[in-house]
């Protein structure tokens, strides 16, 4: 039989796990709220804690009292998750909370610090694109234009003329294939 000493001590680790799966619940809590899972996120990631929550409190108990299972240990248990939310929980939920803006507003201050560098990286390499383009571009329009104006002299010109010609040959053709049509 144990000592009433190795009993306590065992009685305390048992109120000491129970405060850090209160702990670890409120964690996972928090982030949930975060990532704004769905119902099927929030069933996985319920399955993912109780189970890896069950086997580090089999492995703490195993440590704390060689995983004896007895009624101080379940009592332990629960005594130690309701003193945990009930004095402790609301703290740790807005420390958490906090941990998570301040994780986020490190990561826009690192994405814009990257986005930044790229753009001073790239910017000598995109000056010279355009320098080297920007010709190019200005005599493709000024070509652009230069043909769309003679399109249009050459439809003054000439254009009507060889539109009423055309239709000329297809009525001519039209009367030549109606022709062979009634002939045959």
């Amino acid at each position: 039989m144990e000592l009433l000493v190795n009993q306590m001590r065992s009685f305390f680790a048992t109120i000491a796990i129970g405060m850090v799966v209160g702990f670890t619940y409120d964690y996972y809590r928090v982030t949930r709220g975060v990532l704004r899972l769905k119902s099927a996120g929030v069933f996985v990631g319920d399955i993912i804690f109780w189970v890896v929550t069950t086997i580090a409190v089999f492995l703490m108990l195993l440590w704390g009292n060689w995983g004896e299972m007895r009624l101080y240990v379940l009592l332990g248990l629960g005594l130690g998750a309701l003193l945990y939310f009930h004095f402790i929980s609301k703290s740790v939920r807005k420390l958490v909370s906090i941990k998570f803006y301040i994780l986020n507003k490190v990561w826009e201050i690192f994405v814009k610090a990257v986005q930044f560098t790229w753009k001073v990286i790239t910017y000598p390499f995109r000056l010279c694109v355009l320098i080297i383009i920007y010709p190019f571009n200005l005599a493709g329009d000024l070509f652009k234009k230069a043909v769309a104006r003679l399109k249009s002299l050459f439809y003054r010109l000439l254009g009507r003329r060889l539109e009423m010609g055309i239709t000329g040959i297809k009525k001519k053709l039209a009367r030549l294939a109606f022709w062979k049509k009634n002939r045959e």
